[in-house]
């Protein structure tokens, strides 16, 4: 049927005028639109500029794929970033050797505008202490370091807790009461290593010996796989390795088929029969604290930043199917006493492997003192 136009034109003229006067009746005319109303532009007032991260670098003496020291230092880095998120800006270097060219590497991070260098290695401390002199605005968090500066940190770790836990372990497994460690050099932070591993051991079995096996180097996969397999050879029927990788001790271990502590990070994955436990840094949550001060403005420099099993800085790694659940529960006492400050590694008396005393009965050694531990326990050979 065709529509007439003009009829069609009287009915929307008479739609119109009745929607009109709806809108009249709830409140008069819509307004006309503004420019501001369809697109409003936001004051300088009213935007917030988003915050700069902070930028971060850490420099590891080793490839950061190592499955020991170096690596747990780079694995630290992501729970950095994980807790902060885009308000940090992480780097990480690894492979960087303790000469020139690692003054050269942080001084193009700092010609970069980096915040924060954090120094893996006590071989770059000399470095950081150069460089923190004429680099006020730059902050620096240096590995075992004892020359603190107004922006310059120092930073370490109770490790010795977790040695001893890992020590009852290897105190209560070990069948001819012989321990063998492969370690790098014969120097303070090797010693008090081996002393609190060895302590752990003869707190549950005093008839334990260790036997010592020095390579001279931080890494070297040959002489420390030699040095494993010498020992085991001499009776040894636990062994471990402190030294920045102790992956050729794990497999050593795995081919003689003899019980391993591991080292650094997770080794069973190398050791997967043999394996009882190991030690493990936790720097993440160190690096966690340290920013977050700094954020807060409540970094003091002065104070070392060290902490164990209380702090969250250390850790064991899971026990083996082989250890007894009694084994487990007297190594996860001492965690718990070690967090409540009720159970001390080094409190007296104490003997070296001379006889001599060297802690007096009812002192307690400061993590300082400890630090700078030049002998070895009774029962080290």
């Amino acid at each position: 049927m065709t529509t007439n136009p003009e009829a069609r034109r009287c009915r929307m003229i008479l739609l119109a005028a009745v929607v009109a006067a709806a809108v009249l009746a709830c409140g008069g005319a819509p307004e006309a639109a503004t420019p501001a109303a369809t697109a409003a532009k936001p004051t300088a007032a009213a935007v917030v500029a988003k915050p700069k991260p902070l930028q971060v670098a850490l420099l590891t003496n080793g490839p950061i794929t190592d499955s020991g020291f170096n690596q747990a230092h780079a694995d630290a880095m992501k729970q950095v970033e994980q807790k902060f998120g885009d308000r940090v800006a992480v780097r990480v270097i690894g492979s960087v050797p303790e000469t020139g060219d690692a003054e050269r590497i942080m001084q193009r991070l700092i010609d970069n505008k980096v915040d924060l260098i954090i120094a893996a290695s006590f071989g770059y401390q000399d470095t950081s202490v150069k460089l923190a002199a004429t680099n006020g605005k730059v902050k620096f968090l240096q590995a075992w370091g004892f020359k603190p500066a107004p922006n310059l940190g120092t930073y370490s770790s109770q490790m010795y807790e977790a040695w001893y836990v890992q020590g009852i372990i290897a105190g209560r497994m070990t069948k001819s009461n012989r321990l063998g460690i492969v370690a790098a050099h014969p120097i303070p932070p090797m010693k008090w290593q081996i002393n609190a591993f060895v302590r752990g051991a003869r707190s549950v079995n005093p008839n334990v010996r260790a036997r010592v096996a020095y390579i001279n180097h931080w890494f070297d996969p040959g002489l420390a796989a030699a040095a494993a397999d010498a020992l085991i050879s001499q009776r040894c029927d636990v062994i471990t390795g402190v030294l920045d990788n102790s992956v050729a001790v794990a497999q050593t271990a795995q081919k003689r088929k003899t019980y391993l502590i591991g080292h650094n990070t997770d080794l069973s994955k190398f050791a997967p029969d043999v394996t009882l436990s190991g030690t493990q840094w936790v720097w993440g949550q160190l690096y966690i604290d340290a920013i977050d001060r700094i954020g807060q403005n409540a970094w003091n420099s002065q104070q070392d930043l060290h902490g164990g099993f209380g702090k969250g800085y250390v850790a064991v790694t899971g026990f083996g199917p082989m250890v007894p659940a009694s084994v487990r529960k007297e190594a996860e006492t001492a965690i718990a006493r070690f967090a409540d400050g009720s159970l001390s590694v080094y409190t007296g008396p104490i003997r070296d492997n001379k006889g001599k005393t060297v802690v007096a009965a009812g002192k307690t050694l400061t993590h300082g003192e400890i630090m700078g531990i030049d002998w070895l326990v009774e029962g080290v050979r």
